[in-house]
């Protein structure tokens, strides 16, 4: 690959996080980057002159069984937030105590996890690399919102280093080395948003079992596994309320509706059965896939997000109009099924919970990435390359 490329990629995402710190330091009276960085300060002092205040954890040690926890006061609410603010606490020490040289180390590790899924990427969908490389590196959504200081930032490199390390298992060699890779950034993706890592969990499983059983048809293997799963969620609701995966995901909907925002979608409560997650889905679909409207733009977020969504569209629409093949034959594939899976998935619970477009934008932003290499990939390839 041409390192000008690279390059370029990396300083668009140092000036997205300059813009991302800018804008929330001058624009919004409260922004998430700023109060984690400052909190990092008074751990930046400890790490220097207390280190055992740095290194305890501060999650209490009752009720640690509860992983999914919506409360303020659970043990694992604020897990995320700690990790980062650690992290930073780290940086601080080598950069002064400067946000803006503290966003250019965090941002290599957020680029480290991208270049990783372009790596694998381009191992399983041959055509159109530049459309790739360009889908995961500049697309508007993934290259602003993930390259603040924020959770967002460390759970792309965590997810691009499991990606990578699962496609090393599965596909070349069983290695000691990428499995515990692989173990150590799903525990570290659960700690920052367990969503997420569970949204990751199925799709690998269904990709190894796909990938390995040569004399079945990839789709039927996530068909069975993903079908396994669905059944299984819903059952959940007979287990402890700790447990409930249903219940659990309708508190956290209801955690967010008790927030404010400039631009509330409309979403009906949940209720942890099978009826009512199958009511609120046409809303989680509109949410993630149709909004903001024409309509509902208020802000150059919203404009952004809009514009995005018509791109998005037309590449799904000429991928099926105009791919080089059947486009089933290129996602039917092992990893496009996965990158599909994983994508929807998460999308669908972005639906489910969130009815703020601000907050909807910046949570699916990954995703959006992963939904598109496939479509992409399908394309009739372009003439021009980036590799040499």
């Amino acid at each position: 690959m041409d390192e000008r490329w690279l390059l370029a990629a990396f300083v668009a995402k140092l000036v997205a996080g300059f813009g991302y710190g800018f804008v929330y330091a001058h624009y919004f009276p409260v922004s998430d980057s700023w109060v984690y960085f400052k909190e990092s300060l008074v751990e930046s002092q400890n790490l220097l002159t207390r280190p055992s205040a740095f290194f305890s954890t501060g999650i209490p040690f009752t009720n640690l069984t509860d992983l999914f926890s919506t409360a303020d006061d659970a043990p694992w609410s604020n897990t995320g937030e700690n990790l980062l603010i650690k992290l930073l606490a780290v940086f601080n020490v080598l950069s002064g105590g400067n946000y803006y040289i503290d966003t250019i180390f965090f941002n290599a590790l957020s680029f480290w996890g991208l270049y990783l899924i372009y790596i694998v990427a381009g191992k399983h969908i041959q055509k159109n690399r530049l459309l790739l490389f360009c889908i995961i590196f500049f697309l508007p959504s993934c290259l602003f919102w993930n390259s603040g200081i924020d959770k967002d930032g460390l759970i792309v490199f965590f997810t691009g280093t499991l990606i990578y390390a699962a496609h090393y298992c599965i596909t070349v060699k069983r290695a000691a080395g990428q499995l515990v890779i692989g173990v150590l950034s799903f525990v570290f993706i659960f700690l920052l948003r367990s969503v997420n890592a569970l949204v990751l969990l199925p799709a690998i499983v269904a990709w190894w079992v796909s990938a390995r059983a040569l004399r079945a048809k990839p789709y039927l293997v996530y068909i069975v596994i993903y079908s396994g799963c669905l059944l299984f969620f819903f059952l959940s609701v007979h287990f402890p309320a700790k447990f409930n995966l249903p219940l659990k995901l309708a508190e956290k909907q209801r955690q967010f509706l008790t927030l404010e925002a400039n631009t509330v979608l409309p979403l009906t409560p949940l209720e942890p059965t099978f009826k009512s997650y199958a009511e609120v889905l046409p809303q989680a679909i509109n949410h993630v896939f149709l909004r903001p409207y024409v309509t509902e733009i208020r802000s150059p977020f919203h404009l952004m997000a809009f514009a995005e969504m018509i791109l998005i569209m037309v590449i799904f629409l000429l991928a099926v109009l105009f791919a080089a093949k059947p486009v089933l034959d290129t996602l039917s594939q092992p990893f496009c099924l996965f990158l599909i899976t994983v994508s929807l998935s998460g999308l669908l619970i972005i639906g489910y919970t969130v009815p703020f477009t601000g907050a909807i934008v910046r949570y699916k932003a990954l995703y959006m990435v992963l939904f598109l290499l496939p479509f992409a990939g399908a394309l009739r390839p372009f003439r021009r390359k980036i590799d040499k």
